[in-house]
């Protein structure tokens, strides 16, 4: 339950007078304060990465000796509201192990990434912070250092089965479909996700999906083709966008999505 209601975690929320309210997002935990003329807020991350639930519940004290940030009104707002956002770089997703696919074969990998969690107050709408679910580590993307750009580094489990997918409150899900129109055997080992030019969408189970990538890859080419397929989450008609695209994509692109991270291998 999320709160007083049954509604998904992105719905906004009523905090009353001295009420303090403490929020996870698998290993992000917030606390939130509505005192007269004034929010207050404490963040911190759980120890176990691993933490993949959304809960809430009302605490009878702020957390001892945490320092805290404090918003003033001169009214404040009686709500707030969590609204996940995707990362504004691409993440460059390393397997945990080699993954093969022959020529002419085509392939749906189910990619997870984690979330910003915009922090907004609602009536008039303030956004307070945007805060990342999980820290990721910096790495650049490209042939060398004159060309290319700056990711996030992140490692996925590359699962291909829908069934397979574990329920986690704080990671997007972006089916990408891969088809491999050379006459070699493709290595994947790392891709670039291009967060910037999906969509976010929230189902009412509380899982968060993307649009849909989808990658054409040549013979020699350093450059893949890409489409991205604007259509919501399938099996779930109370979807809705929770954001839109943070930048705006032609209806097909050629983007270096494996160039230097892709290998070919012929068979022996």
């Amino acid at each position: 339950m999320w709160l007083d209601s049954q509604s998904p975690w992105w719905q906004a929320q009523t905090l009353n007078h001295e009420q303090i309210a403490r929020l996870q997002i698998g290993p992000l935990c917030l606390y939130l304060q509505r005192k007269t003329g004034e929010w207050r807020l404490h963040t911190e991350r759980l120890s176990n990465p691993e933490q993949n639930l959304a809960q809430a519940s009302y605490v009878p004290h702020w957390p001892a000796h945490q320092t805290f940030s404090r918003y003033v009104f001169s009214n404040e707002p009686l709500q707030f509201c969590l609204t996940p956002q995707l990362l504004d770089r691409p993440v460059v997703i390393k397997t945990h192990q080699p993954v093969y696919l022959p020529a002419a074969e085509e392939v749906t990998f189910y990619i997870s990434s984690p979330v910003l969690i915009r922090l907004e107050l609602k009536q008039p709408d303030i956004v307070l912070q945007d805060i990342p679910t999980q820290l990721l580590s910096d790495t650049w993307f490209g042939p060398n250092t004159q060309t290319g750009e700056l990711c996030y580094a992140d490692k996925t489990q590359a699962r291909h089965s829908k069934e397979e997918l574990p329920s986690r409150a704080h990671r997007a899900i972006t089916p990408i479909r891969v088809k491999n129109n050379s006459n070699q055997m493709m290595s994947i080992e790392k891709l670039s996700l291009p967060l910037p030019f999906l969509a976010l969408y929230g189902l009412s189970d509380g899982s968060l999906w993307t649009d849909e990538v989808h990658i054409d890859h040549q013979d020699d080419a350093e450059l893949s083709r890409l489409t991205i397929h604007r259509q919501q989450a399938p099996g779930d008609e109370s979807t809705v966008r929770l954001c839109k695209a943070r930048q705006h994509f032609e209806t097909h692109g050629l983007f270096r999505v494996f160039s230097g991270l892709f290998n070919q291998k012929e068979r022996n």
